[in-house]
């Protein structure tokens, strides 16, 4: 006697879908027939669609009890020792100088800068002089 080949199962992305989605979606024939002949399968989808039902809370007169206090006390100790320590404050920034003591800088800079350029232009007035070739003196012959 031949053995059948073995079905491949419905994979489990499949069988999550069709228990979210409820009998909106009909099975195809194959998936249909392997459900009837696979119950690993049929326990899976079977433990998705409880799942599913649970999640929105589809029983008649089900309601969703609140836990006791010391869940609460529990989840919000986690909380706080997950939040973020906040860091210190930053330092006051420091106040902006007087308005004459910039002025005064800016007076010396301004100052100095000009010193500098006319420096620079007494120089480059006196290199042609300091450029010509040296012409011996009469007594140096």
């Amino acid at each position: 006697m031949a053995e059948r080949p073995a079905l491949p199962h419905i994979p489990h992305a499949e069988l999550v879908s069709r228990a979210l989605d409820g009998s909106r979606a009909p099975w195809d024939a194959e998936a249909a027939r392997h459900l009837r002949q696979c119950g690993a399968c049929r326990e899976r989808l079977a433990l998705y669609e409880r799942a599913a039902a649970a999640g929105r809370l589809t029983r008649p007169g089900e309601v969703l009890q609140p836990p006791p206090a010391h869940v609460w006390t529990a989840v919000r100790s986690h909380l706080d020792e997950d939040a973020p320590r906040t860091p210190p404050p930053l330092p006051p920034p420091p106040a902006p100088a007087p308005r004459r003591a910039a002025l005064r800088v800016l007076r010396r800079a301004a100052a100095a800068a000009r010193a500098l350029a006319h420096a620079l232009a007494r120089g480059l007035v006196r290199l042609p002089a300091r450029l010509r070739p040296h012409r011996p003196r009469e007594t140096d012959r």
